[in-house]
């Protein structure tokens, strides 16, 4: 077993909500020349997986696992190696009844203040997930992956790292260091047993207020989407100036 540099949260041009800027064959030779063994491209309610981008990926070393940000009630759930030939997931008891030994569900930014974001949900169905997600948007003043890092404690569950991409610039800041042979059951399994190292850092002020504006650009507006980023980026500029998190 090697420790393989993992990001299982990233975002590509196929994504059909958001305007990314690379696709998913950049961001794959991207990851080869930052030395990553394991990604998941995790677009939103959209598969982007194909025998061509794994072996595209093996190629370059990389062990591409198949992977969806799924809107299920509203809220954000990663899913990992879920069969999703069968449609999209209506509800959290229809993920739970799809899990399986070599799948995974992560709560992706779980306590961030957002509507889509699982907060109070995470709380409901703890049952439901196999891992947390550690976000690499925080920095010494801000950091909602505190209360995530509590519930991982209390529920005994493991951390992973993820980038949640939108832009190149965010992609590398944080990832997963994960103990396992270079098979993606093995991976997941290795998960699922706590052999994940989550490696990350706080961010300079600029730098953290610079990709909260860039990802902005990326957003496909609606009413409710602008609603969701101001209300977003009100709560955490209320934080900084109080010292709340």
């Amino acid at each position: 077993m090697t420790l393989l540099k993992t990001d299982l949260h990233i975002h590509t041009k196929e994504d059909p909500e958001d305007r990314i800027s690379y696709s998913a064959l950049e961001l794959i030779d991207r990851a080869s020349a930052k030395g990553f063994d394991v990604l998941a491209i995790t677009n939103h309610q959209e598969l982007t997986y194909s025998p061509r981008l794994k072996s595209y990926a093996a190629e370059r070393g990389i062990v591409l696992i198949p992977g969806v940000e799924a809107t299920i009630r509203g809220k954000h759930v990663l899913l990992l190696n879920m069969p999703f030939e069968n449609g999209r997931f209506n509800s959290f008891e229809d993920v739970l009844k799809h899990k399986a030994a070599d799948n995974l569900v992560i709560a992706p930014h779980p306590f961030f203040p957002s509507p889509t974001c699982l907060n109070g949900q995470l709380e409901a169905t703890p049952h439901l997930f196999d891992a947390i997600e550690y976000s690499h948007f925080y920095n010494h003043r801000i950091n909602y992956n505190k209360q995530a890092l509590r519930f991982a404690r209390k529920y005994g569950l493991p951390v992973v790292g993820n980038s949640d991409a939108h832009i190149p610039d965010q992609f590398g800041l944080t990832y997963s260091l994960v103990e396992a042979k270079k098979d993606p059951d093995d991976i997941i399994r290795a998960i699922k047993a706590g052999r994940v190292k989550p490696v990350s850092r706080p961010l300079p002020f600029t730098q953290l207020i610079g990709i909260f504006m860039r990802v902005g650009t990326t957003k496909r507006f609606t009413w409710k989407r602008a609603l969701e980023l101001l209300c977003t980026g009100a709560v955490s500029i209320g934080g900084i100036l109080d010292g709340r998190l």
